[in-house]
């Protein structure tokens, strides 16, 4: 076991919990468990957590079923309470930023300094002119010590918290190479919200939330179709039956497209002049999965399109997906990973 350890990532979203618990060494990753448990509705709303007692309970009962014993954790912050700017500042050394950051992030951040909890890191060391880029993490302390403080009753120990677009792009990383100057976007398709990321030479140049999410598309299908909540489920992945209108049904994954499209769209003025278009666009999350959306972006953006697979270069004994499919489920685990993947 010598230059290997043992990392689990915890995952707390809006509608499930994913923990997944990996090896890690320099030459390579091996996913070891994996669990996904579903939490009551409302639990959790807009990243606020307002049944404590469930999500405990559900986060307790996840491990426990899966037989994780390990009580550290990398687990990752709702994005609400979470602001990253990126900014240039003058030249300087670390040691140095470190004493000057705060008062950059006063003209940067809309909330009172002494209320967040400050990280950066200096991302491009030379941009001319004797400046450097940073990228800055303003994570509010309320929402920080309410997760921290969860996770802890939930017989946790964190030992790493994390912004939940950096998790994402971190399994990116792992798996997948780009190009210099490529511009990639992330795309993780949530219950509640959609985050975009993109990113470029392994760095964050913009990132925001969305409500173009898997609940409007469900809805929608409830609704339009008077399909039961199951019903819509199994109709959003794929498997619709036979007494589903297929036309009603492509309509309303087109329109969910569209919708996704648009915010993507709005998106892009925030970049950089530079960066005029997307190179390539990756899906993660449980909306990856929805029927034909790969397809239906890319008619409409003009890029390539791919659901991002996290297990790409992480070796796994194929038996602990028992009868899931590890490209289904690959998705929906991707932030977990990345979590894990930063324990190495």
């Amino acid at each position: 076991m010598f230059g290997k350890k043992s990392a689990v990532g915890l995952d707390i979203g809006s509608s499930s919990c994913k923990v997944v618990e990996l090896e890690v060494s320099k030459k390579a990753a091996v996913l070891l468990n994996y669990g996904i448990t579903y939490l009551l509705p409302d639990a959790i709303v807009d990243g606020e957590i307002m049944d404590r007692e469930v999500v405990i309970e559900t986060i307790k009962g996840l491990f426990e079923s899966k037989g994780i014993t390990k009580r550290d954790v990398i687990t990752s912050l709702p994005s609400k309470g979470v602001i990253v700017k990126r900014i240039t500042v003058g030249k300087m050394k670390e040691s140095e930023a470190k004493l000057q950051i705060r008062w950059e992030a006063e003209q940067h951040i809309p909330f009172d300094i002494s209320d967040v909890n400050l990280d950066f890191e200096i991302v491009n060391p030379d941009v001319g002119e004797d400046q450097m880029e940073v990228i800055l993490v303003a994570a509010k302390k309320d929402v920080v010590n309410s997760y921290v403080g969860l996770i802890r009753e939930a017989e946790l120990n964190p030992v790493v918290v994390d912004v939940a677009a950096f998790s994402v792009q971190n399994a990116f990383e792992v798996n997948y190479d780009t190009a210099p100057e490529e511009l990639i976007a992330l795309v993780d398709v949530g219950v509640e919200k959609t985050s975009i990321n993109f990113v470029m030479n392994s760095a964050s140049y913009f990132s925001r939330d969305i409500p173009a999410a898997a609940a409007m598309c469900l809805q929608r299908l409830q609704k339009d179709l008077g399909l039961s909540f199951e019903k819509a489920v199994d109709a959003l992945k794929g498997r619709p039956g036979e007494e589903v209108d297929e036309s009603k049904l492509m309509g309303i994954f087109r329109d969910f497209a569209d919708e996704l499209c648009a915010g993507i769209e709005r998106t892009l003025p925030y970049l950089p002049p530079k960066m005029e278009r997307m190179d390539r666009l990756y899906l993660s999350g449980g909306g990856a999965n929805i029927r034909d959306l790969p397809q239906l972006i890319n008619q409409r953006l003009g890029v390539p399109v791919e659901i991002m697979n996290p297990l790409t270069r992480i070796r796994y004994d194929p038996a602990i997906f028992e009868e899931e499919d590890p490209q289904i489920i690959g998705p929906i685990l991707a932030q977990a990973i990345g979590l894990g993947l930063r324990g190495g």
